[in-house]
C-alpha cells in the first residue's frame, strides 16, 4: 500500500436506521417553547415610549435573537435550524419507504413557512406600535396592539401544530425502526 493511502480515513456510510435513531433522540429532546417572538420586541428608552435608535435599516433597536445554542434546542423558534433535523428524519423515512413521508414533508414545510410569515408580521406590528407610541397616534397604536395579539395567537397555534407533527414523526420513526429490527 502506498504510504499516503494509509493516512486516509475510510468512512462508511451510516445506516439509515442508525441515523433515524440519532435524529429521533434529537427531535424528542428539542423543546417547543412559545416565547412570544420576544426577539421582535422594540427596545424603549427609560420613558417606556420612545424607541431606542439603531443603525439597522428599520432605525430602532430590537431585543435580538436568542443565543444560537438556545435556538438549536427549540423547534418552534422563528430563527432556528432545529427543524432541519425533522426534515432530515422525514427524508430518511422517505428513502426507507415510509408511506407517510411525503405528507410529513408537506406539513413541516407549511408550518415552517407559516412561522416565518408570522415572525415578519410580528416584527412589522411591533415596529408600528413603537412608532405610534412615539408619535402619540392612539389609533395606530391600538391597531398595532391588535396585530401583535393576533400574531401571538397564530404563533401559539403553529407551535401546537408543530408539537403534533413532532409526535407523528417520532411515531413514524418508531414504526420504521421496529420494522427494520423485526426484519433483521
Amino acid at each position: 500500500m502506498h504510504p499516503a493511502v494509509a493516512d486516509i480515513a475510510v468512512t462508511m456510510p451510516v445506516p439509515p436506521q442508525k441515523q433515524l435513531k440519532s435524529l429521533r433522540a434529537e427531535i424528542a429532546a428539542a423543546r417547543i417553547l412559545d416565547c412570544g417572538m420576544i426577539h421582535e420586541r422594540v427596545l424603549r428608552a427609560a420613558d417606556g415610549i420612545t424607541p431606542l435608535p439603531s443603525d439597522m435599516p428599520i432605525g430602532v433597536a430590537r431585543a435580538g435573537l436568542c443565543p444560537i445554542p438556545v435556538r438549536r434546542q427549540r423547534l418552534g423558534c422563528s430563527h432556528t435550524g432545529s427543524r432541519m433535523r425533522m426534515i432530515e428524519a422525514i427524508d430518511l423515512l422517505a428513502v426507507t419507504g415510509e408511506d407517510g413521508a411525503a405528507a410529513l414533508r408537506d406539513r413541516i414545510g407549511e408550518i415552517d413557512a407559516r412561522i416565518g410569515r408570522i415572525d415578519h408580521a410580528r416584527g412589522d406590528a411591533e415596529l408600528a406600535h413603537a412608532l405610534a407610541c412615539r408619535d402619540g397616534d392612539a389609533a395606530a397604536r391600538d391597531e398595532a396592539m391588535a396585530q401583535i395579539a393576533e400574531t401571538g395567537l397564530r404563533f401559539t397555534q403553529a407551535q401546537a401544530e408543530l408539537d403534533v407533527l413532532r409526535g407523528d414523526l417520532i411515531a413514524a420513526i418508531d414504526r420504521r425502526l421496529a420494522e427494520v429490527s423485526g426484519a433483521g
